[in-house]
């Protein structure tokens, strides 16, 4: 049997402020991973067709998703107000809601960008509810803290 030769590697260099340079050094750490596979795997996840880049955005903004959450717990406390209890398909839905997010902060913890949290909270739920979400989220990870 022979060994499989690797392809060819191509050299490329890049030029960032130095604390970029720290900042992709602190997450490639954080995510167990060398500086090169950690800028490949970034450099692999953004979207080099112009065409693409015109297209209208899938995802919202942290405005649109503050205004989201705040309508959807307005709606679902209205809903449970009229239904006289917290059961039911609102309760589940907030429950889901709840999981996606958690989910999500989760994946940020696992690349490393668990100090993004308080200020992308802030900004999404505001300054008077993000820091408690944050609270309640790290005391989750906590209990819960992620595999792998």
């Amino acid at each position: 049997m022979t060994a499989r030769r690797e392809p060819p590697r191509v050299g490329f260099s890049i030029s960032c402020l130095e604390s970029e340079w720290e900042r992709i050094r602190e997450i490639a750490e954080a995510r167990e991973v060398s500086i090169n596979d950690h800028v490949i795997s970034a450099g692999l996840t953004v979207e080099l067709d112009p065409a693409a880049q015109d297209a209208p955005a899938l995802a919202l903004s942290g405005a649109e998703q503050r205004r989201l959450v705040e309508r959807v717990d307005r709606l679902a406390d209205s809903m449970l107000a009229d239904a006289g209890q917290g059961t039911g398909s609102i309760a589940l839905l907030r429950q889901s809601v709840e999981l996606v997010l958690a989910e999500t902060l989760r994946d940020m913890v696992r690349q490393g960008r668990d100090r993004e949290l308080g200020p992308l909270l802030a900004e999404t739920f505001g300054p008077d509810y993000g820091p408690e979400v944050e609270r309640q989220f790290r005391a989750w990870m906590e209990r819960n803290p992620p595999s792998g």
